[in-house]
């Protein structure tokens, strides 16, 4: 069913992701995707960053291979280069906005009385509504930077994630700073609206300058019909 919200252009998304593993490939990297998120939080453990979001964990939700995916790279040496992961929200009956009051006062207001989570979230937030991914944790392996390969990592994340589910939505929370110097858009998102979630008082690991960033289907239509075409960057 979802394949064909996709119509004729399964060829060329599936083409696209062909041609951002090849890059990734030819940087010696090698690529799995997975849906044990046990394994995804031993490789997290792995990496010098060590970073697991709430969103992706056991311990606040149920992920498995119907909603929820991971990608991990690793070096020639079997070291951890990079990871990423995706989640798909059904939220006909709601928007992302009201969405949010539920589950960040959930994951982090409720456990610790330190966080103050507010309600003026991102303007778009309360327009978006539908099947929705989210795409986070995404970690790239510092001495890897700069290369192009958090670029193409990303864009076969979305694309991956429109070919399994074909959602409505896919978006992100990013850094102002990254989000203003550019990366959003390098990595496929098209659509960016300053303020993420609003927090009075953040938590303390959460950054509380987080823009909300995103892509419509067709966004990401578009998306892999350019790298097909062109190439990825």
């Amino acid at each position: 069913m979802y394949l064909d919200q996709i119509g004729d252009d399964t060829l060329r998304i599936t083409q696209a992701v062909a041609l951002l593993q090849e890059k990734i490939r030819s940087a010696g990297l090698r690529l799995k995707e997975s849906t044990d998120f046990s394994l995804f939080e031993d490789t997290i453990r792995a990496t010098e960053d060590r970073y697991l979001m709430e969103d992706f964990s056991g311990k606040f939700f149920d992920l498995h291979g119907t909603s929820a995916f991971w990608i991990g790279a690793w070096d020639k040496s079997g070291e951890p280069v990079s990871v990423q992961a995706a989640k798909i929200e059904d939220l006909r009956d709601r928007s992302l906005g009201q969405y949010w009051q539920q589950q960040q006062r959930r994951i982090f207001v409720d456990p610790s009385q330190d966080a103050e989570l507010g309600d003026e979230h991102a303007h778009d937030a309360f327009f978006i509504r539908g099947r929705i991914v989210y795409h986070g944790n995404l970690w790239l392996r510092r001495q890897e930077r700069g290369k192009g390969l958090a670029e193409a990592l990303t864009q076969l994340g979305f694309l991956i994630s429109l070919l399994k589910w074909s959602p409505d939505y896919l978006y992100g929370l990013m850094a102002a700073r990254n989000a203003m110097k550019g990366f959003g858009i390098r990595v496929g998102y098209r659509r960016f609206a300053p303020r993420g979630t609003h927090w009075v008082k953040s938590p303390e690991h959460v950054r509380p300058d987080d823009w909300l960033v995103y892509s419509t289907r067709n966004d990401l239509i578009t998306l892999a019909r350019t790298i097909a075409a062109e190439g990825p960057e």
